[in-house]
């Protein structure tokens, strides 16, 4: 498999990305809060014979660099990341974005400003408003990030809403959150901030702006997503397919890894 690794200097921000395979057609993959370009290893083995797959770890997540200022990053500049990062591994063939949780947003609001760009839309796990449970929970981890435990965050927050992941990804995201600096954490909970303050996704995205064929993907006990204006928010979508998922939580294909299947077809359309 060829893999091309490059960094991009996107003003106080140092992107590191990732392309897997040759293939005019191009998956870009846009993670969801504080997941990093190791959570799309399955989808990079799946889709790497037909298409270019790109990863990357946007700002106070992973390898990326805040050079100067905050540790907070707007949305704004999350968007404009992620135009920069199609600009830049565009092989002047199809475009696909596949966004996951946060990303999902931050890839609409992208097919929304520039409609011109993008083919297609694979998201899931779509929304910007949080359920009271998780703004508790997040609550209780900022609690325990200014008691200096915060090896106990990840624990918490699987108990609260990562029931359906598998035990390997569990430690996966145990881990994660113990190597995450004091920046990382401070980002990790303005986001929170931010997001929780949305009344529906109408307030980061324009939708009915969106051209690109569009799949969205919920899971039916998504514990996360407040999930009442979901349906209605992808009804404002022109070329748009919503389906909920039996049996799944938040994170899909972690948790049912045959939910590749389902974007392959729709894919093939």
């Amino acid at each position: 498999m060829k893999t091309v690794k490059g960094e991009l200097k996107l003003g106080r921000f140092l992107v590191p990305y990732r392309i897997y395979g040759e293939a005019q057609k191009t998956i870009i993959c846009i993670s969801g809060a504080k997941q990093t370009m190791a959570a799309w290893r399955s989808f990079v083995s799946h889709f790497i014979n037909e298409y270019s797959v790109v990863v990357f770890d946007l700002p106070g997540q992973g390898r990326a660099t805040i050079l100067s200022g905050t540790p907070n990053v707007t949305f704004d500049e999350q968007v404009d990341i992620l135009y920069n990062i199609v600009k830049e591994t565009n092989r002047n063939g199809t475009i696909v974005l596949a966004g996951a949780s946060w990303g999902t947003i931050i890839s609409a609001a992208l097919a929304a400003r520039h409609p011109e760009l993008i083919d297609k839309m694979m998201l899931g796990s779509f929304g910007a408003r949080p359920s009271k449970a998780v703004i508790d929970v997040i609550r209780a981890g900022q609690k325990l990030f200014n008691s200096n435990k915060s090896e106990d965050i990840a624990p918490l927050m699987i108990e609260a809403f990562g029931q359906h992941i598998p035990e390997t990804h569990k430690r996966q995201m145990i881990e994660q959150f113990r190597g995450m600096s004091r920046e990382q954490f401070l980002s990790f909970y303005d986001h929170c901030e931010f997001v929780g303050q949305a009344s529906d996704i109408g307030d980061f995205v324009d939708l009915g702006n969106i051209t690109a064929s569009t799949l969205i993907l919920n899971g039916e006990f998504d514990a996360i997503l407040d999930s009442i204006d979901i349906e209605k928010a992808s009804e404002q979508i022109a070329d748009c397919e919503f389906r909920i998922v039996p049996g799944a939580g938040h994170f899909l294909h972690w948790e049912q890894p045959d939910i590749l299947h389902t974007y392959s077809e729709f894919l093939a359309r």
